[in-house]
This record gives structure tokens, C-alpha cells and sequence, in this order.
């Protein structure tokens, strides 16, 4: 009896015992869950709130959580309800926006929306009213804005010619008469202006030019020489015009190779004055070769004129001749200046080094209107007009805006140069 007692009494002594020390976190405690966060705010926010009449504005919403509830949002502008989360004002002015979402609502956001001024009228003027054939006119329009403030828009506007539309603020005279012009922007029309356009007179004699033709490449290490060279002979004289014909980069073409192969070129560089000479090495040293081709007068000359409709380049060529001369022939080159490529250098020129990181090359030879020998041309004394059109964007041009026209009148063989012209775009070049 005794014994089972003490048994008795141990077995609860160890069930007390093990319930004491037990933990809520063992099987069989209890565990309370943290708190669960919840939604106490809402914060609006918007993609900007200062802008001009006619654009829209769109807006946020985050909880005090983080959490974006835009979609279930909904917007008020001035107390009234809007569709959706963004949002046009109607005129000029403030704004206040707010949201609520379920029972919440936000913060108040302001929006400035600023008046735009917008065009009243335009008036469209020329660089010249009187012109001569062949001679190239710039029109100029300034906008009137309803905030009293004026703008030049010539660059935007659309032009009417003699009732054809033209994509090109300037314009080249082809023919005796009257021209008519006209700009239109943001559906506002200019007034009309006239243009007078008269024949040529031409000069008993012509000032003697020449050219340069430079066979030359981007990996042509000695090449440099004769681009500094020419540098030297243009800062020198107005009257001497280069051509570079490049070959075996990225700039070759087929007139710059159709050159080469009539001159049977092999050697880099290479350049001819007037196509009858090789200029003569080391170039720099030689500038008087080249400056002294143009000296003097002569009795055939050239005009020239050219303009852009878009990237259409619009050219006429102008000859005169004081006597006639027997199997003459025209070149009319397209020439483009500000080409970057790095360019192979042996020299010093430039400040030396082997390669010259986006190097400035200059007219190089982008289209030949003719045959690069020349083609057939009237050579009667008097006056003889020959118009040419080059759509640019098909021949590899880089920018329209700096492409250029060289004209040459040749002999009957194509490889002496009587007399050369030269303009650039949108510019003429009368005779002198």
C-alpha cells in the first residue's frame, strides 16, 4: 500500500512538472498572429503639374502601404468626377485634383496649365524681288502669335510657286517673267508675293577658274598631304575648286571610279590641275601651280544655281561664249562637304598621327550629272541654259544642306578644262 502511494504521488509530481515547463511555442501552446498592416491613407500623385494648354496629365495612387490602388481609385477635377486617370483641361487656368479610394481620400495636387499662344497671321518676304535667270531667291516668313510675339517659321512652312508646292524655302529661276509665292503654316496663308525674272546679260569676257581633282581615300596614309594643300590653295584664292574622287572607302561611287579609270590612276594620292598636269610633288610646297591655272580671262564662262525641293537638288548651268568654240563639252559635279571618317595619316599635317579621328573630309564627289568626261554642249556665241535635277537621298548624300554644284566646260577630249563655276546649295553663282 505504501508502495503504490508513493507511486501514485510521483506520477503527479511529473505531469505538473511537465506542463509547467512546457512552451506556447512547443504543440499544443498557443500562438497570437502580429497584427495585420492596413490602409490608413492614400497618397495622389501626377506625371507633372505645370504644362501647356492642350496636353493631358495622368495620376497616381499609392497607399500608406506602398501598394498602387490607381485602378481602383476614383478622380475629381474641380469637384467633378473625370473617367480614368488622366486628364485634358479644357482652357487655360488651375486645377485641383483629389482621389478617394474605398472611404479614403488624398491629398490635394494643383495644376497650372499655361495659355499657348497660336498663330494670327504670317507674312512671307524674298531676299530679292528682281532676278536673273539662273539666280536663286531666299524666302523668309515671320509668324504673328496672338501673344503679340513674332517668330521666324521659314524652316516649317510649306511654299506655293507659281501654284506648284515646293518644299524648299528657296527658289531658283529657270525662266524670264513672273514668279509667284506663297507660304502656308499651321494652316495660316501668307500674303503673295512677285518676283521679276529677267534674261542674262552677259560679259564680253570671263574670269579664268580651274580645278583640283584629288584621287584620294580614307586609308590612305599620304593623302593628307594634298587635302592640306588645297586648304593652302583656297586660302589663297576664291577661283580654284576641288573635287575629291575617293576610292576604296566607304565615299567611292561609280563617278569617282569612272574618273580614276579615264585618268588610269594608280598611285595614292594622286591630283590633277585642270585635268592637264599632275600637281606636283610635295604639293603644300606647290600652291602657285594651282593658284596660277586660274589667272587671267578667257572667252567661255558659266553660271550656275541651285536649290532644294526637299532633298531633290534643282540646278541650272548657264554658258557663255564670247567666240565659238569647236567640240566643247560640260561636266556638272555634285560635290558634299563635312563628311566624318578617321582617316589614315604618314604625314604631319594635322598635328601628325597615324589616324585622324573624324576627320573633316570635304567636296567629295557624290553625283555626276553628266558623263564625268562631259557631254556635248553648245558652243555658238551667246547663251545657253541647260537645267539638271538629282533626286540626293539616292546617291549616298549624308546632309542636303551641304552639298555644293562645280561645273566645268571642257574641250572635245574631256581631260582640259576651259573655264569651271562653282555654288554652293541653295545659291547662285553669276557670271564674271
Amino acid at each position: 500500500m505504501k508502495s503504490f502511494k508513493s507511486a501514485y504521488f510521483i506520477a503527479v509530481i511529473t505531469t505538473l512538472f511537465l506542463f509547467s515547463c512546457g512552451s506556447s511555442e512547443e504543440p499544443g501552446g498557443t500562438v497570437t498572429p502580429p497584427p495585420s498592416p492596413t490602409v490608413t491613407s492614400i497618397v495622389l500623385s501626377s506625371d507633372k503639374t505645370t504644362f501647356d494648354e492642350g496636353e493631358s496629365v495622368v495620376f497616381a495612387v499609392k497607399t500608406n502601404l506602398n501598394t498602387t490602388v490607381t485602378s481602383a481609385s476614383s478622380f475629381k477635377v474641380n469637384g467633378t468626377s473625370i473617367s480614368g486617370n488622366s486628364y485634358t483641361p479644357p482652357s487655360p487656368g488651375t486645377y485641383t485634383v483629389v482621389a478617394t479610394h474605398n472611404s479614403l481620400t488624398s491629398n490635394q495636387v494643383t495644376l497650372t496649365v499655361n495659355e499657348v499662344a497660336t498663330v494670327t497671321a504670317i507674312e512671307i518676304s524674298s531676299s530679292e524681288l528682281a532676278l536673273a535667270i539662273g539666280q536663286v531667291t531666299n524666302f523668309s516668313v515671320a509668324a504673328t502669335y496672338s501673344d503679340g510675339s513674332t517668330q521666324d517659321v521659314t524652316a516649317d512652312c510649306q511654299y506655293v510657286v507659281n501654284n506648284t508646292v515646293f518644299n524648299g524655302s528657296s527658289y531658283l529661276a529657270t525662266a524670264a517673267g513672273s514668279i509667284t509665292a506663297k507660304a502656308t503654316f499651321s494652316s495660316i496663308n501668307s500674303n503673295e508675293i512677285t518676283i521679276q525674272v529677267s534674261d542674262v546679260s552677259l560679259p564680253t569676257t570671263y574670269t579664268k577658274k580651274a580645278i583640283i581633282e584629288d584621287y584620294t581615300g580614307t586609308w590612305c596614309g599620304w593623302c593628307p598631304r594634298v587635302s592640306y594643300a588645297i586648304g593652302l590653295v583656297e586660302a589663297e584664292t576664291d577661283k580654284v575648286f576641288a573635287v575629291g574622287a575617293h576610292i576604296g572607302d566607304a565615299m567611292e561611287n561609280t563617278y569617282s571610279t569612272a574618273l580614276k579609270n579615264a585618268f588610269e590612276v594608280t598611285g595614292y594620292p594622286t591630283a590633277y590641275v585642270n585635268r592637264e598636269a599632275e600637281w606636283s610633288y610635295p604639293e603644300p610646297s606647290n600652291v602657285a601651280q594651282a593658284v596660277n591655272a586660274a589667272q587671267g580671262d578667257t572667252n567661255v564662262g558659266l553660271a550656275v544655281g541651285a536649290a532644294l525641293d526637299g532633298s531633290t537638288m534643282n540646278i541650272l548651268v548657264s554658258t557663255g561664249f564670247a567666240e565659238s568654240v569647236s567640240g566643247t563639252k560640260i561636266v556638272v559635279f555634285v560635290l558634299e562637304d563635312g563628311i566624318l571618317a578617321n582617316q589614315a595619316n604618314y604625314t604631319s599635317y594635322y598635328g601628325g598621327g597615324s589616324n585622324l579621328s573624324n576627320f573633316e573630309h570635304n567636296h567629295v564627289l557624290r553625283y555626276s550629272a553628266t558623263a564625268v568626261l562631259g557631254d556635248d554642249t553648245e558652243s555658238v556665241v551667246g547663251l545657253t541654259h541647260k537645267p539638271y535635277t538629282v533626286n540626293l537621298s539616292s546617291y549616298g548624300v549624308s546632309n542636303v544642306e551641304n552639298t555644293a554644284v562645280l561645273a566645268l566646260l571642257v574641250d572635245a577630249t574631256g581631260k582640259v578644262v576651259l573655264n569651271a563655276q562653282y555654288t554652293k546649295v541653295n545659291q547662285s553663282t553669276s557670271f564674271d
